[in-house]
């Protein structure tokens, strides 16, 4: 098989973790609410949450109100998971400050070997283009983790209208980089990730980093 001219590479699970899991992080946030809840509680009430979700993508939603509709589906996700732990209604603001803690930096970071990796791949000349199943708060935290600069374009769902594993997004991407599948390779950590890049026709590499936490 050829070497690939590109690369499209997925983000959570793949280029950064979390430092700390769900379920602590909105512990830690619920806590300035008043309220007191066990974070492996919440992270299997969060997990249950994500799995029975539509897709994180709105073909429909024009651009002015994207981060209404990013905002809104995210508020529901989170509504499930603390009325699964017993907590309903939300306390006003908690979902706002949820999403918000989410869009900084502080509770992610990037696997080790991942600048590196990015740093070699452009040397050699391969196009990469980052493809996630998030929301625009991608595009900042890929910058301030020091990412950015080194891709040549970043796609999410709710911008594409398309989730994976539709292949939508991976062929967005390869107009982008102006490749045909033959070209490029995927990247990614999960079935979606594969399903994708067979319907689009890309050869996909799955890594199988292990479950939980990023830890240097």
């Amino acid at each position: 098989m050829n070497a690939p001219t590109g690369l499209l590479l997925d983000a959570m699970g793949t280029l950064i973790g979390l430092r700390r899991s769900v379920g602590s992080l909105y512990a830690e946030v619920a806590a300035d609410h008043g309220l007191d809840l066990d974070p492996e509680a919440l992270d299997g009430a969060f997990a249950e949450a994500y799995r029975a979700a539509p897709p994180l993508a709105f073909p429909a939603v024009s651009a002015a109100h994207l981060e209404q509709a990013e905002r809104h589906w995210w508020q529901k996700r989170i509504e499930a998971t603390f009325q699964s732990v017993g907590v309903h209604p939300l306390p006003i603001g908690l979902g706002g400050d949820l999403f918000d803690r989410f869009a900084t930096t502080e509770p992610w970071d990037v696997y080790p070997e991942v600048p590196a990796a990015l740093a070699r791949w452009r040397e050699q000349g391969l196009r990469l283009a980052v493809v996630s199943n998030f929301d625009r708060r991608l595009h900042g935290l890929l910058e301030g983790l020091g990412l950015k600069e080194l891709v040549d374009a970043v796609l999410v769902s709710s911008e594409a209208g398309s989730a994976k594993p539709e292949p939508k997004l991976l062929q967005k991407a390869l107009e982008q980089l102006d490749l045909s599948p033959k070209q490029a390779w995927h990247i990614g950590d999960s079935r979606a990730d594969e399903e994708a890049a067979s319907a689009a026709g890309l050869r996909c590499i799955r890594l199988q980093r292990p479950r939980g936490i990023l830890v240097h």
